[in-house]
């Protein structure tokens, strides 16, 4: 069973912001809201966070099955690791069953590295299984990136990874090597005559008028043009804006800090009140600069 909190960044503000009317906000804002795309994972993750429906709906296309229930969706979960770099998940979802299922947009080509896709399942592994489960309790689950380009180049609506040992089996059949991991790069180019080629389409277009599946128009034109999910969106990515700046602010600390480590002229806590952080922080990169 996949135990999981909600997290979503928007959900953490305790405090909300009375809503601004659509005239309120500004254009340029707005101009940009009503250009965003599902293949834009912020945009996404806002259309599909806590909707099982359109999860389903979607999945269902997507691993063409019927049977599929999904009984719980979050997105943007963010997984913590102790020892190395976290990850947020785009879309993750279970199913009646207690399939995991994890839906990444992925726009950039390097971003989909198969490498991703094994630290992506590596974390979730390790936040599902319990201290003393066994192995076997690990669920059955599917690695789903959708990306803008054909990453393979061979014109497929799917490309699925399968394991195979280097022997057949007695009746001369591929062996499999079953761990229980589905694999799937779905292609964001693809445009054929068919449910995966419409779905891609609707993913790519920022007009939900333009689009062929009415479950999705309906949801996408819901968060452009009302009034209260526009300032969601909105507050998306002011939040965003807020974290680059962030970041980029504390990258500049630490360019700071590694100059006037190298100069060997000030002190640490010098060091430390030049650049408006703590002792310990122009400690620890002092630190790191001996490794």
């Amino acid at each position: 069973m996949l135990c999981i909190e909600y997290s979503y960044t928007i959900a953490m503000n305790t405090k909300e912001k009375k809503p601004r009317s659509l005239d309120e906000i500004d254009p340029k804002m707005m101009a940009r809201i009503q250009s965003l795309r599902l293949m834009d994972d912020d945009f996404m993750s806002i259309v599909f966070d806590g909707d099982t429906e359109l999860t389903e709906f979607t999945l269902k296309i997507l691993l063409e099955r019927d049977d599929l229930r999904v009984k719980s969706v979050l997105t943007q979960k963010e997984k913590h690791n102790l020892y190395g770099r976290s990850v947020r998940l785009d879309i993750l979802a279970e199913d009646t069953e207690g399939k995991v299922y994890n839906v990444e947009i992925q726009r950039a080509d390097k971003g989909a590295d198969a490498r991703r896709v094994r630290y992506n399942l590596a974390m979730l592994d390790s936040h599902i299984l319990k201290r003393n489960d066994n192995f076997s309790a690990l669920p059955e689950t599917y690695i789903i990136f959708i990306t803008e380009n054909d990453l393979y180049e061979q014109n497929k609506p799917l490309y699925t990874v399968r394991k195979f040992f280097d022997c057949t089996d007695k009746n001369g059949k591929d062996l499999l090597f079953e761990d229980g991991v589905h694999t799937i790069y779905v292609n964001g180019a693809y445009r054929g005559n068919n449910a995966i080629g419409y779905l891609m389409h609707d993913f790519c277009t920022p007009k939900a008028d333009e689009m062929y599946f009415r479950e999705i128009a309906e949801k996408v034109r819901y968060h452009k043009q009302e009034t209260q999910e526009v300032n969601q969106v909105c507050r998306a990515f002011e939040e965003y804006g807020n974290e680059v700046a962030a970041v980029r602010e504390a990258e500049t600390k630490a360019m700071v800090i590694e100059n006037l480590l190298q100069q060997h002229k000030l002190s640490v806590e010098e060091i430390a009140e030049a650049a408006n952080v703590s002792i310990e922080k122009v400690q620890e990169l002092a630190q790191k600069r001996k490794r």
